[in-house]
C-alpha cells in the first residue's frame, strides 16, 4: 500500500454525491489520455468508533469491474490517522486470481463529508494502474484523528454523531498500448511485443536506437547476414559481430549485450561512455560495412538502399553557363530552426540564392556574372535518411545549443516537388514514416531512444535500451515535435519540451514488400545459426551454473610443491607460478555436502594411491594476517561436510583453505606413518636466502622434537640447501610480514614456543668483506631485511625516452633513495648512474617533469609527484644524457618535430643546446640526423592548433619553451615561378574546428589542373593511395567550398586572406580521451 498525502479543502461549491463529474474534473490529476467513463460510489459509516482493523466497504460497479474502499480508521501501521485505500476487488474473482495481465488503469477521488452537509468534504486524488501486485492504492495518512473529530479553526469535523460519509469517484482510462503507468516491475518485452532491446553499456542509448532502426530495416539485415565470416575471429569481427547482434534481436528472449560488438570497433570501457554524433557513427559503420561487402553477395547493397543523388549548381542569368556536380548522399541534413515542418525544410535546402551584387559568381569566359546558385535531389534512395540539425552553434553564445522549436513531420510524404526536372518520375515518390530516432536532454547530456514501425502495418514500438514497448502514433509524432506540448493543463504554463526527433526514416511506400520482408532463420548462413546456436548453448550452460552455484563452495588446496614455489613471505604465495606453469594454489569447485574424509578419497586418486598415505590439515590465519598450518582434523572432524567445516573454520570467507601432507615411510615396516605432531613433533617448514640472487625460495619441510635443541637441525638443513656439511648458518624465524626474528640455536623449539607450521629462514654466515660487498650495490644482507623489503615491493616500468628500444620492467623498493634508483637502472642498462635523467609521465602518459635529485627522495616522493593515470606499475621515462646531469642544469633543451621525408612521417626527439643558441647552430645536427642532403633546405616553422602559424628565421633563439616543426623544403618550391603562389593548409574531420595532423605551406602553381595539384598534395602529406582516397581537397574559410572537378586550377581561385586549403578526412592521431575522436577500426 502506497501513501500520497495532500489534503485540499474544497469551497462549498459542490455537493457529492449529485456533482461527483464537477468535482472529478476539478480535483483529478490533468490527463490527455483517453477517459471510458467516470463512476461514484458513496458509504455512510455509521459507528465510526467502535471500527478496528481493515474494514472492507461495498462493493461498487464500474463497467465490468467491481471496486471497494479499504478503510482503517485507527490507521495502517499509524496510529493518529485514518488509511483509507481503493481496492480493485474484481482482482480476487477466480478468474482473474492468476491473470499477470489483467488490470485496470484509473484516476480516482476519495472524498471524506459531512453526512449532514453534502458541501463540507475533503478530498485525495491518485491515479494507478491496478493488478495482481498492487490490488489497491491510496493514502497512508489519508486524515488526522483531531481534524476528523474536531474539525480545524475555520472548519467543522466531517464525523458528526460517530457517522462519517466516504465517497470513490473513479475515472476509468484506456489503456491502449497496455503498458500505461506500468512500473516496468518484472516487465517481459519479448512477450508483450515480441522483440527485446539492447542493454546500455554507459552511454551507448544513441547507438541502440540506431541498430533498432537499422535491423528492421530488413533488407540491410539480410545484407550483413550475406558478408563471409566463417573464419573471422569472434572478438575481431565487426562483420560477425554485428551478425550475432542481429541474430540474438530476433532469436533471444531478453535484451541482447552491445559489448562483442564495440570490442570489434576497438572500443574500450571509456568509447563506450562517450556520446557520439549518430550521423558521423551511422557513416563510419556503413563505409566500413561497404569495404566489407565488396566482393561478396552482398556488394552494393548499402547504395541500393540508403544512397541517392543530389546536384549543385549555379546558373548564371544572363549568359549560357551552368557549373553543376552531382554527388551521392547517404543521409540529408535539413534544418529545424525556422521551419514549421518536414516540407518547409525540404524547401529551404534546395531554396535557390541568388548571386548578384559584389556577390557575383565568376563563369570562366564570361567574368563576373548574376547567377542562381543551389541544389536540388536528383534521386531518393529506397531507405531515406534525415539528420533534423537540432543541434547548432550559437556564436552569441559561443557553444553548441539545441534547438527545441516545434517541428512536424508526417506519417507519409510526397518527395517528387523536390525532385529536379530531369529525375526519373517513372514510380511514386511516395514515403512512409518508419523510425523516428529521439533524444530527450541538451547538449550536456541527454538520452536516446527510437520509435520503429517494424512490418507495414501501423504498429509502432518505443524501443529504449533494454525496454520495448508499444506506442501510440501520438506518442510518435506528436510527442517528438517539440516545442510547446498541445492540450496541456490550462492552469499550467507551456514550456518548450526537450524531447524531440532529431532523425526520420522514411520508406518508399512502393517498395516495402521488398525491404521488410519477413527474414526467417532460413534466410541466415547455415555456420552462423550452428556458431549463434553453440555459443547460446554455452551461455545457458554457465547460466545454469551460476544458478547451482549454491551448491557448491571452492576449495583452496596446497602441498610441499606450492611452498617450495614460493619465493616471498608467507606460507604460500598465489601469484608464483613453476617451470610447468602450474599454479601453487589448486582452486577445485565441489559439493558443499561432501565430508573432508570423501574429498580427500577424491583427491588422492590423482596420485594413484590410497587415502593412507595423505592427510589434510585446515590452514587459518594467525594475528599478523599470515597463513600457517592451523588444524590437524580429528576423526569426527574429517566426517564434517566442507560447509561445516568452513563454518567452524573459515566463516568469514567463500571457501576452504587446506593443506595436504604426504607421509613417510616407516623404516622397519615400510607403512606409510606420520610422526605425532599433537605431542613429540612440530611440523616446521624451512626457507633459503640467497645472497647473491637476492633471492627467497621454499626448500621442504621438518619434523622436529619439541625439546630438541635448534642446532640438532643443521645438518639436515645443509643437506636440505645442498651446502657442505658444517656450514655456519643463520637462522631467522618468520613470524609474520613485519616480524622476522633471528633464532638462538642454543634454544630448544618448546623454548622458542615453536609451532605446527612455523617457517624458518636459513642462510650461509657472510665475512664483513661479503657484507660490505653486498652493502656497496645496495643489496639486502641478510633474510630479515629481503623480506622486510618485500613489504615495499613495487614494479616500475622504465621507458626509453628517445631510442625505440622496448619498455623494460625492474622490481624496486618504495623506500629506496634516489641514488639507489638511478643505481639500479644503470645497472640494467650498463651505463654511468650520473648520465641518467628521469622523467615523470604528464596525464596523458607523455614525458612531462625532470625528477631533480634531492636529499632523502625516495622512490615513493617520486611516485606520488605522477597523475593518477601514470598506470599500474607506475612508469618513469629515463635518458642517457652525454653528460652528467650537473652538466646538464647548465644548458637547454629544444624539442623539435622534424616532418621528414614527408609530413606524415614526425619524428619528435630534443637536443641540448646552449642558452643562447640559435635555429641555425641546429641544422648541422638535423642534417645528420635525419641524412638531409646539403642540397636541401631546412625551414624551421610553428604549429598552433594545428594550424600553420609561419616560418622562424634562421637566425631566431632557440626556444625551450614551445615545440618547433622542421621539414626540408619541397623542389618545387626552390623553384617559383612568377606568377605561383602560397597558400596554407591544414587537417580537418569534418568540423572545421577538429583540425588535426601537420599543417603546411603549399605552392599554387599557374595553370596547373586540379587533379595534379592533388597529387602533390598527396606526396606532401606522405598519405597512402587508400588513406587519400578517403580525403575531400576543399578551399575553407567560414564555409567549406568542395572541389571535385579535376580540370578545375587552384590558380584561377582568388584566394582571401581567411582561406586555406582544408583536407577532410579521418584524423588516425591519438587524441586526449576529452578530444578523442569516434572511430570504427577496420
Amino acid at each position: 500500500m502506497n501513501s500520497k498525502l495532500k489534503t485540499e479543502i474544497s469551497p462549498p461549491k459542490y455537493a457529492l454525491p449529485k456533482d461527483f463529474q464537477a468535482i472529478a474534473d476539478q480535483c483529478m490529476p490533468f490527463t490527455q489520455e483517453e477517459v471510458l467513463g467516470t463512476y461514484c460510489s458513496t458509504w455512510k459509516i455509521t459507528n465510526f468508533s467502535t471500527l478496528e482493523g481493515r474494514v472492507r466497504g461495498p462493493t461498487f460497479e464500474t463497467e465490468d469491474l467491481k471496486w471497494n474502499l479499504l478503510l482503517f480508521p485507527k490507521g495502517n501501521n499509524q496510529n493518529d490517522v485514518v488509511s483509507i485505500y481503493l481496492e480493485l476487488a474484481s482482482l480476487h474473482e477466480e478468474q482473474h486470481k492468476q491473470d499477470e495481465d489483467f488490470h485496470a488503469c484509473a484516476q480516482f477521488l476519495i472524498c471524506i463529508s459531512d453526512p449532514n452537509d453534502p458541501t463540507h468534504y475533503a478530498t485525495h486524488a491518485a491515479q494507478h494502474r491496478f493488478n495482481k501486485y498492487e490490488a489497491d492504492w491510496g493514502f497512508t495518512q489519508y486524515i488526522n484523528h483531531k481534524e476528523l473529530i474536531e474539525g480545524t479553526n475555520d472548519k467543522p469535523p466531517f464525523l458528526v454523531d460517530d457517522t462519517v460519509v466516504l465517497t470513490a469517484i473513479v475515472r476509468l482510462i484506456k489503456d491502449p498500448t497496455g503498458v500505461l503507468w506500468h512500473n516496468f516491475i518484472n516487465y517481459d518485452s519479448k512477450k508483450m511485443t515480441g522483440y527485446v532491446g539492447l542493454y546500455n553499456q554507459g552511454a551507448t542509448c544513441y547507438m541502440n536506437s540506431l541498430f533498432q532502426s537499422l535491423y528492421f530495416t530488413n533488407y540491410f539485415r539480410l545484407a550483413v547476414y550475406q558478408i563471409p565470416t566463417v573464419n573471422d575471429e569472434p572478438s575481431d569481427s565487426i562483420a560477425l559481430a554485428l551478425q550475432r547482434l542481429f541474430f540474438n534481436l530476433q532469436f533471444c528472449n531478453y535484451a541482447v549485450s552491445t559489448t562483442e560488438l564495440t570490442r570489434s570497433f576497438g572500443w574500450n570501457t571509456v568509447d563506450a561512455f562517450m556520446q557520439r554524433d549518430v550521423q558521423e557513427f551511422n557513416r563510419l559503420l556503413q563505409e566500413n560495412l561497404e569495404r566489407k561487402m565488396k566482393g561478396t553477395p552482398a556488394d552494393g547493397s548499402i547504395k541500393k538502399l540508403f544512397v541517392g543523388k543530389m546536384k549543385s549548381y549555379v546558373k548564371c542569368i544572363n549568359v549560357e553557363y551552368e557549373s553543376s556536380r552531382t554527388e551521392d548522399y547517404y543521409d540529408i541534413q535539413l534544418n529545424v530552426k525556422g521551419c514549421k515542418d518536414l516540407k518547409e525544410s525540404f524547401k529551404n535546402y534546395i531554396e535557390v540564392e541568388t548571386l548578384e551584387g559584389d556577390n557575383k559568381y565568376m563563369a570562366e569566359g564570361h567574368g563576373l556574372q548574376d547567377a542562381k546558385k543551389g541544389v536540388i535531389f536528383e534521386s531518393f534512395p529506397p531507405v531515406l535518411h534525415l539528420q533534423l540539425k537540432r543541434f547548432e552553434y550559437d556564436m552569441l553564445r559561443d557553444t553548441m545549443i539545441k534547438i527545441n522549436d516545434r517541428h512536424e513531420f508526417p506519417p507519409t510524404i510526397d518527395l517528387e516537388p523536390y525532385l529536379s526536372e530531369n529525375a526519373d518520375k517513372s514510380t511514386s515518390h511516395q514515403y512512409v514514416l518508419h523510425g523516428v530516432l529521439v533524444h530527450t536532454g541538451d547538449t550536456g547530456g541527454g538520452h536516446y531512444f527510437a520509435f520503429v514501425r517494424p512490418t507495414k502495418e501501423e504498429k509502432w514500438f518505443k524501443f529504449d535500451d533494454d525496454r520495448v514497448t508499444p506506442a501510440t502514433l501520438k506518442e510518435v509524432l506528436e510527442d517528438n515535435y517539440g516545442g510547446e506540448a498541445l492540450n496541456t493543463h490550462p492552469k499550467l504554463r507551456n514550456m518548450k519540451r526537450s524531447t524531440n526527433a532529431y532523425m526520420l526514416v522514411y520508406i518508399r511506400e512502393s517498395m516495402q514488400d521488398e525491404i521488410l520482408r519477413e527474414v526467417t532463420i532460413n534466410d541466415i548462413p547455415e555456420h552462423l545459426v550452428e556458431r549463434f546456436k553453440r555459443e547460446q548453448a554455452e551461455i545457458e550452460r554457465i547460466n545454469k551454473q551460476r544458478a547451482e552455484q549454491h551448491l557448491y563452495t571452492k576449495v583452496y588446496l596446497v602441498s610441499d610443491k606450492s611452498f617450495q614455489m614460493n619465493m616471498g613471505q608467507d606460507f604460500v604465495q598465489g601469484d608464483q607460478e613453476d617451470k610447468e606453469n602450474q599454479p601453487p594454489i589448486v582452486i577445485r569447485t565441489v559439493r558443499k555436502d561432501i565430508t573432508l574424509k570423501m574429498f580427500l578419497e577424491e583427491t588422492v586418486k590423482e596420485y594413484n594411491t590410497s587415502s593412507d598415505f595423505f592427510r589434510f590439515w585446515i590452514l587459518l590465519n594467525r594475528d599478523g594476517q599470515t597463513v600457517r598450518l592451523g588444524i590437524l582434523p580429528t576423526e569426527e572432524e574429517q566426517n564434517m561436510t566442507l560447509e561445516e567445516i568452513r563454518q567452524a573454520h573459515h566463516p568469514d570467507y567463500p571457501y576452504v583453505r587446506l593443506y595436504i601432507e604426504g607421509a613417510l615411510s616407516d623404516p622397519v615396516t615400510g607403512f606409510p606413518s606420520f610422526p605425532d605432531v599433537r605431542t613429540e613433533y612440530n611440523l616446521i617448514f624451512i626457507k633459503l636466502f640467497d645472497h647473491n640472487s637476492q633471492r627467497i625460495r621454499g626448500i621442504g619441510k621438518l619434523y622436529v622434537r619439541v625439546d630438541d635443541p635448534i642446532s640438532s637441525i643443521e645438518d639436515e638443513v645443509n643437506r636440505m640447501c645442498g651446502f657442505s656439511e658444517g656450514t655456519p648458518l643463520n637462522i631467522y624465524e618468520e613470524i609474520d610480514n613485519e616480524t622476522i626474528e633471528y633464532v638462538e640455536k642454543s634454544e630448544t623449539f618448546s623454548e622458542r614456543r615453536i609451532e605446527n607450521g612455523d617457517i624458518f629462514c636459513v642462510e650461509r654466515e657472510l665475512t664483513p668483506e661479503q657484507n660490505q660487498v653486498l652493502k656497496d650495490r645496495y643489496a639486502c644482507t641478510n633474510a630479515a631485511d629481503y623480506l622486510i623489503s618485500l613489504q615495499h615491493r613495487i614494479m616500475v616500468t622504465f621507458v626509453p625516452r628517445h631510442n625505440h628500444a622496448d619498455d623494460f620492467d625492474l622490481v624496486l623498493r618504495t623506500d629506496m633513495s634516489y641514488e639507489e634508483l638511478v643505481f639500479r637502472l644503470a645497472e640494467a642498462i650498463d651505463c654511468d648512474p650520473s648520465h641518467i635523467r628521469l622523467m615523470t609521465p604528464d596525464f596523458y602518459g607523455n614525458p612531462k617533469s625532470t625528477v631533480k635529485p634531492m636529499e632523502n627522495l625516495t622512490l615513493w616522493d617520486i611516485i606520488q609527484t605522477m597523475p593518477p593515470c601514470a598506470g599500474d606499475p607506475p612508469r618513469l621515462f629515463f635518458e642517457v644524457l652525454s653528460m652528467s646531469l650537473s652538466e646538464f642544469a647548465k644548458n637547454k633543451i629544444v624539442k623539435l618535430n622534424v616532418c621528414y621525408p614527408t609530413l606524415s612521417k614526425v619524428t619528435s626527439y630534443e637536443v641540448i643546446v646552449k642558452k643562447n643558441a640559435q635555429l641555425i647552430d641546429l641544422v648541422n645536427d638535423i642534417r645528420d640526423k635525419f641524412n638531409i642532403a646539403d642540397e636541401e633546405e631546412i625551414r624551421f616553422f610553428q604549429v598552433e592548433n594545428h594550424k600553420f602559424k609561419g616560418e622562424l628565421d634562421y637566425n631566431k633563439i632557440a626556444t625551450d619553451e614551445i615545440p618547433i616543426y622542421v621539414e626540408a623544403i619541397p623542389k618545387e618550391e626552390l623553384e617559383k615561378g612568377e606568377e605561383d603562389f602560397y597558400i596554407d593548409v591544414y587537417h580537418y574531420q569534418r568540423d572545421l574546428a577538429r583540425t588535426h595532423s601537420i599543417p603546411f605551406k603549399f605552392l599554387i602553381i599557374k595553370d596547373e589542373l586540379f587533379k595534379d595539384t592533388k597529387r602533390r598534395l598527396q606526396h606532401r602529406t606522405g598519405l597512402g593511395d587508400k588513406d587519400w582516397s578517403k580525403v575531400k581537397v576543399n578551399i575553407v574559410s567560414k564555409f567549406i567550398s568542395c572541389i571535385t572537378d579535376d580540370d578545375y586550377k587552384l590558380s584561377e581561385h582568388h584566394f582571401t586572406k581567411d582561406e586555406a586549403l582544408g583536407l577532410d578526412h579521418y584524423d588516425a592521431t591519438h587524441q586526449p580521451i576529452s578530444e578523442k575522436s569516434l572511430f570504427i577500426k577496420e
